[in-house]
């Protein structure tokens, strides 16, 4: 057998394995740096009207003309804009957590059927006319998850805490 012997100082190598390793043991900076970048990449989609497939929501369920003609913008799930602005990221230990706490989020993301809580009907306004109804369906219009270019991102912020980890020797 044949060897080679390879001595020195291995300090700066111990100090950027620590780094890496550190990523993994405290992952909060990592996470915050990806939700942000998830954060903008789910508000780009709100404003481009498509789920995180690339799939626009129109095809999900077109607006109704009734309910068009009283919005002030032609944008789907974009009116006053507070269910966009309220898009935010956090982290939980370890978990990573991009939505909304607005109570509409939820109907808007998985769709369902709204019915009356204390009324015996829903009463609504649509193209000038008063509605009465038991209940009202509302569509599907994911805008939470992962989409199109999420995960190449989320390897890119991965990439950069690396590569400053690796510096640090």
């Amino acid at each position: 057998m044949a060897f080679i012997s390879v001595s020195g100082d291995t300090g700066p190598i111990q100090s950027a394995l620590d780094a890496i390793a550190a990523i993994g043991t405290r992952p909060q900076a990592v996470l915050e740096s990806i939700g942000l970048e998830l954060h903008d990449r789910t508000v780009r989609r709100m404003e481009q009207g498509i789920d995180p497939r690339g799939i626009r929501w129109e095809t999900y369920a077109p607006l109704n003309p009734l309910y068009q003609e009283n919005k002030e913008t032609t944008h789907i799930l974009i009116e006053s804009g507070a269910l966009r602005d309220d898009i935010h990221s956090e982290v939980e230990g370890n978990a990573l957590l991009v939505g909304t706490d607005l109570i509409y989020g939820a109907i808007h993301q998985f769709g369902g059927v709204i019915r009356p809580k204390s009324a015996p009907a829903l009463t609504f306004e649509m193209g000038g006319e008063i509605f009465h109804r038991g209940s009202v369906t509302i569509p599907a219009r994911p805008y939470l998850g992962l989409g199109v270019g999420d995960e190449a991102a989320i390897i890119v912020r991965l990439d950069e805490f690396l590569s400053l980890a690796m510096r640090r020797r």
